[in-house]
């Protein structure tokens, strides 16, 4: 069973050889593998496309997570985005105002300047062996990035209509990009929703606004590949209901107990997850590493309805040596 069939099996809600083993090394963690800053690869597929397969090279991860490149003009449904270094892309124009500006909201080219490389020549360079995870932000994360956090918020106790409809005007955009991920080689598909977290939102506000847009995205594009469902940080009082919008799996962020997880969405989805990225691969040990497998294994392998993952991204400070023992100790401890 090579990398790709075992993280399949999984999904499918078989039992594999092996935990499959698929941390969220991207574009913040790769580039330094070839010798590039962060912002060379997110306006340029082409660099990411090479430093993730690079990486998937140097670790021999069972997936590799590409997300669609920002191109040379970098932005997000018209919104314009910065990224200097090796900081984060940062959204600095907003776009929506008032209903009244619902039409302005694009359905992306996802194939314009590019953007579809990452996904498209990873496939060709990695082929059949490792899984290719294609991400997508949901309608929920694209509506607070056109209209601005803060703002859109205040929309769930001022204007829920509003925020609805916002909504809803941003799912084409979800679908057409992850429609477009699979046509380029994906083998699933994460939706982040990363806004959605009940460390920013209540867990009512999270049934109200996000949960529905989920649901509706999921039943969309299972229909071309498996999807992964990611929020970050604490998710566990909303995993029940993460558990129904028909995701196959989901990919919980350090916070959550992963005990209590499977508790709480009883067995019936794969669960992702959840090495702590900072706390564990950037500032801790080999050791440190070995020691929160052994947890995780121990927490969600029985079964095999788990992968084993970071919660989020692997930060570009982690130290390789970590991120070699967190496949290293994940293979020794994760056979069945």
């Amino acid at each position: 069973m090579n990398s790709r069939e075992r993280f399949l099996a999984v999904l499918a809600g078989e039992t594999p050889d092996m935990v499959p083993v698929v941390p969220v090394l991207d574009g913040y963690f790769a580039p330094k593998l070839i010798g590039r800053r962060n912002d060379d690869c997110w306006a340029d597929g082409n660099c990411l496309a090479e430093a993730l397969a690079a990486a998937q090279r140097q670790f021999d991860h069972d997936g590799v997570v590409a997300e669609m490149g920002l191109g040379p003009d970098p932005d997000v449904l018209g919104c314009r985005v910065e990224i200097e270094g090796n900081q984060v892309p940062l959204v600095v124009e907003t776009l929506v105002e008032d209903a009244g500006d619902l039409a302005k909201i694009p359905i992306p080219d996802p194939w314009r300047d590019g953007k579809m490389e990452p996904v498209r020549r990873l496939a060709e360079q990695v082929g059949r062996e490792a899984a290719i995870l294609g991400s997508v932000r949901s309608p929920f994360e694209y509506a607070a990035t056109v209209r601005g956090l803060a703002g859109f918020f205040a929309d769930f106790y001022r204007d829920p209509e509003f925020a609805h409809q916002l909504i809803a005007a941003c799912l084409p955009a979800t679908l057409a990009v992850g429609k477009a991920l699979v046509r380029a080689g994906a083998d699933a598909i994460v939706i982040k929703d990363s806004f959605a977290s009940t460390s920013m939102i209540s867990p009512a506000h999270y049934r109200e606004f996000a949960y529905p847009a989920e649901a509706e995205a999921i039943a969309a594009l299972k229909e071309t590949a498996p999807v992964i469902l990611h929020i970050c940080r604490n998710s566990l009082p909303i995993l029940p209901e993460m558990a129904r919008t028909g995701a196959a799996a989901l990919e919980i962020d350090s916070p959550v107990d992963l005990e209590q997880a499977r508790q709480a969405v009883d067995g019936k989805v794969v669960l992702k997850g959840n090495i702590d990225a900072v706390a564990v691969m950037e500032k801790g040990s080999p050791a440190d590493v070995e020691r929160a497998v052994k947890v995780a294994m121990a927490a969600a392998k029985a079964g095999g309805r788990f992968i084993l993952s970071t919660g989020d991204s692997i930060p570009a400070g982690a130290p390789l040596e970590n991120v070699a023992a967190l496949v290293e100790f994940g293979r020794a401890y994760g056979k069945y």
